[in-house]
């Protein structure tokens, strides 16, 4: 029997930073379960079959992606975020379109895009327990990696060599 690899994730190693010029802001106070989520918006490949079967598709790279990240009513990101996207609302140009980069520390995903607005503040919410804040961010043709937690044995790391990938070494077994 072959040995098992066991995978590790960590949601305390998750990060995400935001930043424009001195401007640096790491966001902390994550949401317990689900707190951060992105959906690409255009999808990468739209096939199309016609009625006797012929077909095709259209090939997109626009990586563009709605990301939500929920804070706890407590977080102090809340407020960074808040006056963040009340100077960009203020503004009348792209002065407070901002970089951010959400990245899994403990595996390999990673999304960033140097284009990045803040598209929807939360509903505001009070009641006699703790709330959440979803705010909603458009990353403009995000740079987006979705990766493993797991190290790679060879067949694996040979597998994403040959699509033109690289494994860092923390990757392989």
């Amino acid at each position: 029997m072959a040995d098992i690899v066991i995978g590790n994730y960590s949601p305390e190693a998750v990060t995400i930073v935001i930043s424009k010029g001195s401007f640096v802001h790491q966001v902390t106070g994550f949401a317990e379960g689900t707190f951060i989520s992105a959906t690409r918006l255009v999808a990468a490949s739209e096939p199309y079959i016609g009625s006797d079967i012929t077909g095709g598709r259209v090939k997109r790279r626009n990586r563009s992606m709605n990301v939500t990240i929920s804070l706890h009513q407590y977080a102090a990101s809340n407020t960074v975020l808040q006056q963040l996207q009340r100077a960009d609302e203020e503004a009348d140009g792209n002065e407070w379109v901002f970089s951010m980069q959400a990245k899994d520390n403990s595996g390999q995903t990673l999304f960033f895009s140097n284009q990045t607005i803040i598209a929807t503040t939360p509903d505001l919410t009070l009641s006699s327990t703790t709330e959440m804040r979803d705010w909603t961010f458009f990353m403009f043709n995000a740079d987006n990696f979705i990766g493993g937690n797991t190290p790679m044995d060879e067949a694996a790391v040979a597998a994403v060599e040959a699509v033109g990938g690289q494994v860092d070494a923390r990757w392989r077994l």
